[in-house]
């Protein structure tokens, strides 16, 4: 179900430039409310928690896009 969070901009109609950064910062926000979450559950620091999360996830998309442009990956 956490999947469909960076497709709805494209669901709801938008394109380009706008729906990546609408993306991007939808996908942030729950990055960092589940990191914020398992930080207030597990007694850590919230904020922490929050951005490791953050980073993790979106280090994770990044390494993601990168082996796309190597192995010349396209949809569409």
């Amino acid at each position: 179900s956490g999947a469909i969070i960076p497709v709805l901009p494209w669901i709801f109609g938008l394109s380009g430039l706008a729906a990546v950064i609408l993306a991007l910062a939808m996908v942030g926000i729950v990055l960092m409310a589940t990191g914020a979450i398992v930080g207030l559950l597990s007694g850590g620091p919230p904020l922490r928690r929050a951005l490791r999360q953050l980073l993790i996830g979106y280090g994770a998309a990044a390494v993601t896009y990168g082996l796309g442009l190597l192995f010349d990956i396209t949809l569409g």
